[in-house]
């Protein structure tokens, strides 16, 4: 194993930490992981603006009274997807936004207080941009979420 492996190792390490629980203290975590804290102290920093995007809290919408939640697959005209990107960027409703392929332009997830409010906002984008296609799937229920990599024990180790 070479250094770059092992430094790419430890980030791994790190990362897996802090997605099973991002509260713990850096001592807690350097306990947990076998890693002295001016390490790990270090590859945090190190990895914010490129690994690590954002920190952020998983949140219970409905506990704050947004009952409603969906996925959106949308499609539009070609001359349109980067308008349609741009207004769902700035959108307070959405709270994920990727682009897909298989017949879709994008995938949302929205976040609303009731149905008549989200469907609503669907009518409005719909005569804004004229989709091509549209398919709502409400989420129900989160049966996982996030937790991919928070197991260090389950890390895979020196992969490019």
């Amino acid at each position: 194993m070479n250094m770059e492996d092992k430094v790419r190792n430890k980030d791994m390490l790190v990362i897996s930490a802090l997605r099973h629980n991002s509260r713990q203290t850096l001592l807690q975590m350097s306990k947990s992981i076998r890693m002295p804290l001016s390490t790990i102290h270090d590859r945090i920093k190190g990895m914010e603006g490129g690994i690590v995007k954002k920190h952020t809290a998983i949140v219970d919408f409905g506990k704050l009274g947004y009952n409603t939640r969906a996925c959106l697959l949308l499609k539009v005209d070609k001359e349109r997807k980067t308008e349609l990107q741009e207004h769902l960027s700035k959108c307070s409703h959405v709270n994920s936004l990727a682009k897909v392929n298989n017949g879709h332009d994008f995938m949302v997830e929205v976040v609303f207080e009731n149905i008549k409010e989200m469907e609503d906002y669907l009518d409005s984008i719909d005569q804004k941009f004229s989709f091509k296609g549209k398919e709502v799937f409400y989420i129900i229920d989160d049966i996982k979420r996030e937790e991919f990599m928070s197991n260090p024990s389950n890390v895979r180790m020196g992969f490019k």
